[in-house]
């Protein structure tokens, strides 16, 4: 009896345990857009961004399922309720069918061109008539939006770095449009030029080419976590809440520093 009662005790135990681990933790489907290296293999989550993901997965109390797809598609899976994402900024579109939380940080669009354009970035005006580079699904506000196509030209480009600066450097397009973290011109020309280099990315013909990167951007991209607007919208709320305690606590704001391009 002795030893069956410790055999009880000891199963108690472990199912009190299992209960009470990380794995009995609630999931939910966390959609984040996939990206590709140069040789087309899907790649990694940014650094900075998955410390962002781990953070609020610990705040919400929840496992992320991660589900990595074309923006595309990322964005019709969300309109059907089937989790949230993680990246999207507004437009009229995305509003029209998804709630939103509050910015979790800012993107910065910077205007990228080979080393001897004389192009020049003030104001929108400035690239009338130019090929841009736009990854395609990536939106950009609805009064740029109104403007593909007709007072500028779209390069739909896809989304690996080392493509759109392999088209760059051709002479395919003018000029791209790269969304980066870093807040400094100069800084992340350096970083792209040593990605080029490390990449080896330059033909023998454009051995003398690099690229600059213009001193105004072309915009400040707000980046949010989204969810349809008929469902997961108590996660949301959940989410504005970390964010407001994250920011207080300085937590947020020391994982906002960028990390070095990826592929």
């Amino acid at each position: 009896m002795f030893v069956v009662k410790r055999i009880y005790r000891f199963c108690l135990l472990l199912s009190l345990t299992l209960l009470a681990s990380p794995s009995s933790a609630a999931t939910l489907p966390l959609l984040v857009a996939e990206t590709r290296d140069e040789y087309g293999e899907m790649a990694p989550i940014r650094p900075e961004n998955q410390k962002l993901i781990d953070y609020f997965e610990k705040a919400l109390e929840l496992q992320f399922e991660i589900r990595r797809y074309p923006l595309p598609r990322l964005v019709e899976s969300v309109k059907t309720g089937e989790g949230i994402a993680f990246g999207l900024s507004k437009n009229k579109d995305r509003l029209s069918s998804m709630r939103f939380s509050d910015a979790v940080f800012t993107d910065f669009v910077w205007v990228v061109a080979r080393s001897d354009s004389n192009i020049q970035f003030n104001s929108l005006q400035d690239l009338q008539g130019k090929s841009v580079g736009i990854v395609r699904g990536i939106r950009y506000g609805d009064e740029i939006d109104s403007k593909r196509g007709n007072f500028f030209k779209v390069e739909e480009d896809q989304p690996q770095t080392s493509s759109r600066l392999r088209k760059l450097l051709s002479g395919r397009m003018d000029v791209l449009l790269f969304n980066s973290r870093t807040a400094n011109a100069k800084e992340l020309e350096a970083e792209l030029n040593q990605y080029i280099k490390d990449k080896k990315i330059r033909s023998p013909g454009q051995i003398n080419y690099t690229v600059k990167v213009l001193s105004k951007p072309f915009l400040a991209d707000d980046i949010h976590f989204v969810s349809s607007l008929q469902s997961n919208l108590d996660v949301i709320e959940k989410i504005n809440s970390a964010i407001i305690r994250g920011r207080k606590s300085g937590e947020l704001p020391a994982l906002f520093r960028p990390t070095r391009q990826s592929p």
